[in-house]
């Protein structure tokens, strides 16, 4: 069904990434890139508007979240999507925004948030005779942390330390992408590997044909200590994989260790300030109120609840979004 109705928009679809909608009512959203959770949802959410909200329009484009944050504080699209990290870099001018002019640094102060969802997270997939059942139980492992000087690395070794592991001392971290981490792990020369991705996620599925992997999570009671020690940690959040939903995403080659917490931030839907309040609610109730719809399109998008909404946002709640939130009392 996602396939037919991703074809479909492609062929509606005749705005490029360079343009920009002609009134309020038609909506130019910017997504990640195609393969991206936030682009399928917004598909689903241009049929969604198409159906329940025919004074809206929705066209969906892909700009990355760098390209598309620029193109948003122009004028050149109506919403766009970026990590809410990555948000705050972009108003202090840090970052992959390091090299942005002032005036266009000023403009990413005047965008506001529609909401966030949970999508594509951070996890960590072992051999199932590694011996590792918990996260605590990486100390004396080798695993790969992902690339050398990449962010993954940097937050992984900060989980460890809010689980009582010094990597450098206790641990055996390697900075490896996952793909030749699987490979390691396959002839038994690695225990486990750090994965970046969604649900499923396709080298898992094949690298589960050759071994039998299990997943690992940090334990959600350690989160208070680890957003305290790495920068930014107040906008990183544990996603929940229910034990059934990783079932049904490896078809049972994958062990699935219970309910699983993938590490991620809120990637949000952001917009300009001066976007009306109407438009602005009625984007974010269509969306919202059908979210059940949406969740019956693909297995990745079943995960995305509402639970996340409205969590460590790094951008001010446009008041149309919030107008929505307080109507369902998630927001006082």
């Amino acid at each position: 069904m996602l396939t037919r109705i991703l074809a479909v928009a492609a062929t509606a679809a005749v705005l490029t990434a360079t343009s920009f909608s002609a009134s309020a009512k038609e909506v130019v959203v910017s997504a990640v890139s195609p393969t991206s959770d936030d682009y399928a949802l917004s598909v689903v959410w241009s049929n969604l508007l198409a159906q329940k909200a025919g004074d809206l329009s929705l066209t969906v484009v892909d700009n990355g979240t760098v390209k598309g944050l620029r193109r948003l504080a122009q004028g050149r699209v109506d919403v766009s999507v970026i990590g809410a990290p990555h948000f705050k870099d972009a108003t202090q001018k840090g970052g992959k925004f390091k090299e942005d002019p002032d005036e266009l640094v000023a403009k990413y102060a005047d965008l506001r948030a529609l909401f966030a969802i949970r999508t594509s997270a951070g996890q960590y997939v072992v051999r199932a005779d590694a011996g590792i059942n918990q996260f605590k139980d990486f100390k004396g492992k080798s695993f790969a942390i992902g690339r050398p000087g990449g962010n993954a690395g940097r937050v992984t070794k900060a989980m460890l330390s809010a689980h009582g592991i010094d990597m450098d001392a206790d641990a055996d971290g390697q900075h490896l992408k996952y793909g030749p981490a699987l490979e390691q792990m396959a002839n038994g020369s690695m225990q486990g590997t750090f994965v970046w991705g969604g649900t499923p996620h396709a080298a898992v599925d094949n690298a589960s044909r050759q071994m039998e992997l299990k997943f690992v999570s940090p334990d959600p009671a350690t989160m208070e200590a680890f957003r305290g020690s790495i920068t930014n940690g107040e906008y990183y959040v544990l996603k929940k994989i229910p034990a059934a939903a990783i079932q049904d995403a490896y078809g049972g080659r994958v062990a699935d260790n219970g309910d699983q917490y993938h590490w991620t931030f809120p990637f949000m839907f952001v917009v300009d300030k001066g976007m009306d309040d109407d438009t602005a609610y009625n984007l974010t109730k269509t969306l919202w109120d059908n979210i059940d719809e949406v969740n019956k399109t693909s297995l990745a998008l079943s995960l995305i609840t509402i639970d996340g909404a409205t969590e460590a946002l790094s951008a001010e709640m446009h008041p149309g979004a919030a107008r929505y939130f307080k109507e369902i009392g998630m927001l006082n």
